[in-house]
């Protein structure tokens, strides 16, 4: 059995079974490795959560511990969770950025701390923490890349929540409920597009017998009792709050300003937009006009405006305003249709790893 690592949303008030502390750590534009006195393979600083410490506390402690940190800032990016022939178990990734260094305690175990450019071959974890480290640099990465910015706009259902199984659940039911057969993700993400209406009409619903309008309320209904369990894709909290700092940043959505609002109060993330743009009903129409609104208050040029998104209706909206995109391909659309569309396509947030 090989090594399986995945991620999952984390934040303070999230139960959790951690054991571990990961913190991927940068100091003057290199990064921190450490190697303890009984051995001589490097690691990434962290360690075990100890008894009666939460996840932050237990970084925190083990980056001073082990690096002689002084002065920092350190972030959680993701919890995370690894499967493996007696290793198993779940971890909390974080980043730190560190200004100042002092000596290690003449007690300490870690017997060197060095700051090197790339991860060495000789590493302690060698199936785990370059896995862990990718996933933090990719997203910094991006970070970057968006902060260079001076807006940034984000769409909100597939490019930040990962919601597109749910709508293929939901699509099911209600193809079900007309006798049409059924779909998969793989098939939605080839063949959703904009405008919506064409998507329910290729897939064979009379709307004759099931008015456009009743189909998007079943759906909405569907949606709103699932939504509290969905999940924002890997990393985006992590990415938000860094860009936060750097730029203005929006939503602009094509679900119905109330339901936006609920979702982004519900992940804890409403305050990290300056800006939060929905419809007024829960069609799924065109955001182009929302979008016109939404650079005439922000009053920042077009050229200076970047939107991410996950579908060809991003592609429009971006075109009618002048504006720079970057697609997401784990959407509701496939990378390799994006790829069709526009030149900077992301073939998922996995991609970032």
């Amino acid at each position: 059995m090989s090594t399986d690592i995945s991620f999952f949303n984390w934040t303070p008030s999230t139960p959790h079974a951690m054991a571990y502390v990961v913190i991927v750590t940068r100091h003057q534009g290199r990064w921190l490795l450490v190697r303890h006195h009984q051995r001589s393979s490097w690691e990434l600083p962290g360690g075990k959560i100890e008894p009666g410490e939460t996840p932050l506390e237990a970084a925190h402690r083990e980056l001073r511990e082990e690096t002689g940190a002084l002065a920092y800032q350190l972030q959680p990016v993701e919890g995370y969770r690894v499967t493996q022939p007696g290793l198993s178990g779940e971890g909390l990734l974080c980043f730190a950025e560190v200004e100042t260094l002092e000596a290690l305690s003449p007690q300490s175990e870690i017997a060197e701390v060095a700051a090197m450019d790339a991860l060495p071959q000789e590493l302690t974890w060698a199936e785990i923490q370059p896995v862990l480290f990718q996933h933090v640099t990719g997203r910094l990465s991006l970070m970057n890349k968006l902060g260079g910015y001076q807006h940034v706009v984000w769409d909100w259902n597939g490019t930040l929540v990962d919601d597109a199984p749910l709508a293929v659940e939901i699509v099911n039911q209600l193809l079900a409920s007309q006798n049409l057969g059924s779909t998969d993700l793989a098939s939605y993400r080839r063949d959703f597009c904009h405008p919506v209406i064409d998507y329910y009409r290729n897939l064979g619903f009379d709307f004759e017998r099931l008015p456009f309008d009743q189909l998007c309320n079943e759906f909405g209904q569907h949606y709103g009792a699932a939504r509290k369990q969905l999940q924002l894709h890997p990393g985006s909290r992590f990415l938000l709050g860094g860009i936060a700092g750097q730029a203005t940043q929006s939503l602009l959505s094509a679900s119905s300003q109330p339901v936006l609002e609920q979702c982004l109060s519900h992940h804890g993330i409403t305050s990290l937009f300056d800006h939060i743009y929905g419809l007024p009903d829960n069609q799924a129409r065109c955001k182009i006009d929302r979008g016109r609104e939404l650079l005439a208050t922000t009053g920042i040029q077009a050229e200076h405006t970047i939107l991410v998104g996950d579908t060809d209706h991003d592609l429009e909206v971006a075109n009618a305003l002048g504006v720079e995109l970057l697609l997401i391909g784990d959407g509701h659309q496939c990378a390799s249709k994006l790829a069709k569309m526009h030149h900077q396509v992301l073939s998922g947030w996995h991609a970032l790893d």
